[in-house]
């Protein structure tokens, strides 16, 4: 039988690996992503680097399969996490319920939830940390099904060595407790010195997962001279707790009412209002034929969204990933010791849960496949366009996130890229300045670098510019009469400006002069042929879908966020659709898309993280011949040296 589970099991996960093969991010992307892809096969090491696990086995998995293109690499990696995982879990669910169909509907369910299956895709810890969970789960079923001390210190050990993936697992800790209370033989025997003398031992031994972060603080140069204050400072970069302190259960009391309607619509978004109700009444099933399952998965999810709920991220809806896990898990409970059901009501329930699964799956296919987004090399070639170690130095004061694709882009894909950070350089700018003049190269500087610089320099150093990116009227002028469209607006993080006058331009020029002007709703769209009238039009601040047609073609546009508590998502905010045909991932901010006369998506963006920004030039003493962003030839302009005599 357990053969069977594990065949199961295997077909499960095979199909999900398909999936997110087939719908893999290709390339670099933004925010963290960026970054891991950026370090996972770099040689250095940082305490920053807190999740020594995942790298542990992500880096020869990438050098196997992908040292050319790291990025690919670990997005792969990613995809095998999460069949992993979907495999675990189906695997799991036939044992908890003695239900090879139970088990397939559990990881089809898990498999195709919006969340899991956009995190499957990039380079995150968060496939792993799903498939760890999943072990810990069979750990403390192997231990349920024959308890004994080595069962019991398997599962320590899986749970401790899972910490070395993300610190989340705390969160789990109460559950798994309650559980082995619940299924011991003899519960006093966990609080005798010998078994809590087991834990710690294995949890020591698991923080030495760790060890490589420590080393690296211990022997820096700029390490504090008191050990203590080393210890300190590898605890406060691997925990981050610099930045944690404040999101903590750090959302405001008139807010809460907000985050738990973001936490029910995000349930629905995973497995649609069926699917959760089919949860409780599993839930409630499993209470009448486990207890202890019961009291772990409720517990759990109770535990675990409510630190979702209270956590003040930019990105809460990765935290809820393992509330969907128990979730499907609980949906699986429907088939728990199913005496009572005839054999023909069981068949006839599984293949319409099995049916119901696969087409959330369908239907969430276009939002969730990524195989064709370049836009973050895009966004880099656009601001490091031209620059070589030859003939200039790249400035830049960018978004974390998007800074995170130009340092991978900068250690594997153009090495010949000099480039600082402005606030590595600002101090010394002259000096530096000076010293590029005399052998001949320019300070390519960045938008945001470059108002840095006029705020610390003044009119010191005239800059030149060099890129010039128009305003999204100027794309939508430039979109021939009777042209489809669709325009986006959403709400603009604070540290973005959204030019109000040459948005308005661009609606009165795509949908005349009597379209629906722009209001406060976090969600906006404007949609029909360029420069007529009776464009269609919504406004909402909630997430919505919504279906038109233009020219008899079928269009909907889908928002899945919860603004304004997103200030990212790296699978995109929404989607607008033709047909079933991905042609617009939107962004914060204005997202526009039209169509080539052969059809092709034609994007731009602005006010956002994707938004083209200007760029300058500080030039050099000896005249060059560079490219510009846009790739003409651009000749330097007299020394600053000469002007200023």
């Amino acid at each position: 039988m357990r053969g069977n589970k594990g065949l199961v099991a295997v077909v499960v996960a095979t199909i999900a690996f398909s999936v997110y093969a087939r719908t893999l991010l290709p390339g670099v992307d933004l925010g963290d992503t960026g970054g891991f892809q950026a370090a996972v096969l770099w040689p250095e090491t940082s305490a920053r680097q807190a999740y020594p696990l995942y790298y542990g086995l992500a880096r020869p998995f990438v050098q196997a399969v992908s040292p050319g293109n790291p990025a690919r690499g670990l997005n792969l990696f990613s995809a095998v996490c999460g069949a992993l995982a979907v495999g675990l879990i189906t695997y799991f669910a036939a044992l908890l319920t003695t239900s090879l169909a139970a088990g397939a509907i559990a990881g089809v369910f898990l498999a195709f939830s919006h969340t899991f299956w956009t995190q499957s895709i990039i380079a995150e810890v968060y496939a792993l940390h799903i498939a760890l969970i999943a072990c810990c789960l069979l750990a403390l079923y192997a231990f349920k099904a024959r308890p004994s001390n080595r069962r019991l210190a398997l599962f320590f050990a899986v749970y401790a060595i899972s910490f070395g993936n993300h610190l989340s697992m705390v969160l789990l800790l109460i559950p798994f407790t309650l559980f082995l209370f619940a299924v011991h033989p003899r519960p006093r025997d966990l609080l005798r010195p010998r078994t809590i003398a087991l834990a710690a031992g294995i949890a020591c031994a698991g923080t030495l997962l760790y060890a490589p972060q420590f080393l690296f603080v211990w022997t820096n140069i700029d390490a504090p001279p008191n050990w203590s204050d080393r210890v300190a400072t590898f605890w406060f970069d691997v925990t981050k707790a610099d930045w944690r302190a404040s999101m903590m259960a750090g959302v405001d009391r008139s807010e809460l009412a907000d985050r738990v309607a973001m936490w029910a619509w995000d349930a629905r978004l995973q497995f649609g209002i069926g699917g959760v109700l089919l949860a409780a009444i599993g839930a409630l099933r499993l209470w009448t034929v486990s207890r202890p399952w019961a009291l772990l998965l409720v517990s759990a999810y109770a535990i675990n969204t409510l630190f979702a709920i209270t956590y003040n991220v930019g990105d809460p809806h990765v935290f809820f990933l393992p509330g969907h896990v128990l979730t499907a898990l609980a949906v699986a409970s429907l088939f728990a010791s199913h005496k009572g059901l005839s054999r023909p009501l069981s068949i006839a329930a599984t293949v319409v849960l099995l049916a119901y699964a696969s087409w959330c799956g369908w239907d969430m296919w276009p939002s969730a496949d990524r195989h064709a987004d370049r836009r973050a090399d895009a966004l880099v070639a656009r601001v490091a366009a031209g620059v070589t170690d030859i003939n200039a130095v790249l400035v830049s004061d960018m978004d974390w996130q998007a800074e995170n694709a130009l340092l991978y882009s900068a250690r594997y894909e153009r090495r010949q890229l000099a480039w600082r950070r402005a606030a590595e350089v600002l101090p010394h700018l002259p000096f530096l300045v000076h010293d590029n003049q005399m052998i001949g190269r320019d300070l390519v500087v960045a938008a945001d670098a470059a108002a840095r610089v006029t705020a610390a320099y003044g009119p010191l150093f005239p800059l030149i510019p060099d890129v010039v990116p128009a305003g999204i009227a100027a794309h939508a002028a430039a979109i021939p009469r009777g042209t489809p469209y669709v325009l986006v607006l959403l709400a603009p993080t604070g540290n973005e400006h959204l030019d109000a006058d040459d948005f308005d331009t661009a609606v009165t020029t795509l949908a005349g002069p009597t379209a629906h002007a722009r209001t406060r709703a976090q969600f906006q769209f404007w949609a029909g042929l360029a420069g007529e009238r009776n464009a269609t039009y919504e406004q909402s601040d909630r997430p919505f879908r919504k279906a038109f047609a233009i020219l008899g073609d079928p269009f909907s546009i889908r928002m899945e966020a919860w603004l304004p508590f997103e200030t990212f998502r790296r699978a995109g905010f929404g989607h607008v659709l033709r047909g079933r045909e991905h042609v617009l991932t939107v962004e914060r901010g204005v997202s526009l898309v039209s169509f080539e006369r052969d059809g092709t998506p034609a994007v731009a963006y602005a006010a956002g993280l994707y938004a083209p920004r200007a760029r300058f030039r500080i030039p050099a003493l000896i005249p060059q011949q560079v490219a510009d962003g846009s790739g003409a030839i651009l000749k330097t302009a007299p020394s600053l040296l000469e002007a200023r005599h």
